[in-house]
């Protein structure tokens, strides 16, 4: 019996100077208890999220009915913003640091801090806070909420990596990479152009579910034939879901490519009165000068387009695998 209580009576002793000794090692020390920390949004709530960025290179997300708009002038990638929004409405603590890192944190927040703010529709503010590094073990990222003196350690419970960089896109990653994405019964009419073959050139024109299609040069002949119907709203059916492998701006062949003559040229307008304007080059005309594709029949040897939209200025590559059945000439439709 005694053996027993002296055991328990040692434990205890154990169990005290291992607390103190927690309790005096300032690396196991956080500020603060976690409760009631909240980061997280309702993402339905949400019809503006302004992110602030030491580099200057600010994003400013409005919702326009079931799109964003990025600083007012590009629409933003469906998949990015609903990748945003998620990681937003489902952000959660990972762990509270310790005491020692709180002004290595804070300070960091200083120099590479990226501040989130996001608002309702009648313009209240709904959430704010600043993002700061990644934790040494990157599997967490301090934030810090607006008012607040507190930095927490954040993630997605069950994500592998971090958070901090799904808010510092660069904006071309941010942007809506869709080169066409319309329903056949809003397209209005369509020119297609060849500089290099102008006879395949011509203009569809759709009214009421009645088509005409004439040359889209002057020196080519009408083909007085009827029209296969099928095979004119089979094209128009094209224009859904025609998506960019991505942006290419910074390319510093941009302007060179750009003033090279086309291989195609589009000129989509739609009913409610919007202009779609698209010059695109094979790759191969670039990489390789003997190359100079200039017939829809040469296709096969296409695998990728440099696109220029004429509309923004932006530099563009497209698959021909997504973009082929775009690709037809005048007399294709008879």
């Amino acid at each position: 019996m005694k053996n027993t209580l002296g055991l328990l009576i040692g434990l205890i002793i154990l169990g005290c100077f291992a607390y103190y000794l927690m309790q005096s090692n300032p690396e196991t020390q956080s500020t603060l208890n976690s409760t009631g920390v909240k980061f997280t949004i309702d993402k339905e709530e949400v019809d503006r999220v302004l992110i602030t960025r030491k580099s200057n290179n600010n994003l400013d997300f409005t919702r326009e009915g079931q799109k964003w708009k990025i600083n007012g002038k590009y629409y933003a990638s469906p998949h990015t913003m609903s990748h945003l929004l998620n990681t937003m409405s489902k952000i959660d603590m990972i762990f509270i640091p310790y005491k020692t890192h709180y002004t290595t944190i804070v300070s960091d927040m200083k120099k590479i801090g990226i501040h989130v703010e996001a608002f309702d529709k009648s313009g209240n503010k709904i959430k704010g806070y600043t993002i700061g590094a990644n934790s040494a073990q990157n599997d967490a990222t301090y934030f810090l909420l607006d008012g607040d003196n507190q930095p927490y350690a954040m993630n997605i419970k069950g994500f592998d990596g971090t958070i901090r960089d799904r808010f510092n896109y660069h904006i071309e990653n941010w942007k809506d990479k869709t080169i066409f994405d319309n329903d056949a019964s809003e397209i209005s009419t369509v020119k297609v152009g060849f500089p290099k073959r102008p006879s395949a050139s011509f203009v569809l024109t759709q009214d009421e579910g009645q088509y005409s299609l004439t040359p889209g040069d002057q020196l080519t002949p009408a083909i007085n034939k009827s029209l296969n119907k099928a095979k004119v709203e089979a094209y128009l059916h094209s224009f859904k879901n025609v998506i960019a492998e991505g942006y290419d701006n910074r390319n510093v062949k941009k302007d060179s490519i750009s003033n090279l003559l086309h291989f195609v040229t589009f000129d989509v307008a739609l009913k409610d009165g919007k202009q779609m304007k698209y010059k695109m080059i094979p790759f191969r005309d670039v990489l390789d000068p003997d190359v100079n594709i200039s017939d829809v029949k040469e296709l096969e040897q296409v695998e990728r387009y440099f696109v220029t939209n004429e509309e923004t200025g932006d530099f563009l590559v497209l698959q021909q695998r997504l973009f082929k059945d775009l690709l037809r000439s005048y007399e294709y439709f008879y």
